[in-house]
């Protein structure tokens, strides 16, 4: 076999292991990376602030900013659909389900993580109503600034900021039960 040959057959099975590693290992982890990130903005815990700061907006009647920032959030794998109240400066979050199909300690967390990010977010928006088949949650700006005891607004300067006092919070169950009780006003339906 001429050396040229052996440097085809070299070349040729080094690329045959560059494409084997990765199909099986490269993109296998990427795959599993995105899988992982994707989970884990479904937890107000470990939701990423930077994943959303692209939806700031001075005013709550931009449509489709409000509707991206919710989808990013977590419940955005609950179907839902939006109404604007500019007279109020009021957004309903109207979610297809019932409370009671879902995991309860999941749902207030996202609640009052998700009521704060778009406060923080949409500088204009006074109240949200996020709107269950069985109940209705309402929480207002004013509240939620007593409760932080700061413009929400600042809240999202920076992960170090935002992690310690609207994320980390959210793991004492007592800590969550207050803000439900304290922050929204609760309707059945």
């Amino acid at each position: 076999m001429s050396a040229k040959n052996k440097i085809i057959m070299l070349l040729a099975a080094a690329g045959i292991l560059l494409f084997a590693a990765v199909q099986g290992i490269v993109l296998p982890k990427q795959e599993w990376d995105r899988q992982a990130y994707e989970a884990a903005q479904q937890n107000p815990q470990t939701h990423d602030l930077q994943s959303i700061a692209k939806y700031q907006n001075k005013y709550m009647g931009n449509a489709s900013n409000l509707s991206n920032l919710m989808h990013s959030l977590p419940l955005n794998e609950v179907r839902s659909t939006f109404e604007l109240h500019p007279d109020t400066l009021t957004a309903d979050i109207v979610y297809h389900a019932d409370t009671a199909d879902l995991n309860s300690e999941k749902l207030e967390r996202s609640l009052i993580y998700n009521a704060t990010a778009a406060f923080a977010l949409i500088e204009n928006l006074e109240q949200i109503r996020f709107k269950f088949e069985d109940r209705t949650y309402t929480a207002k700006r004013s509240e939620l600034e007593n409760w932080y005891g700061k413009k929400l607004p600042s809240l999202t300067d920076s992960p170090k900021i935002w992690q310690p006092v609207v994320q980390e919070p959210l793991a004492n169950p007592d800590y969550v039960k207050k803000g439900i009780s304290s922050l929204f006003t609760v309707l059945e339906v």
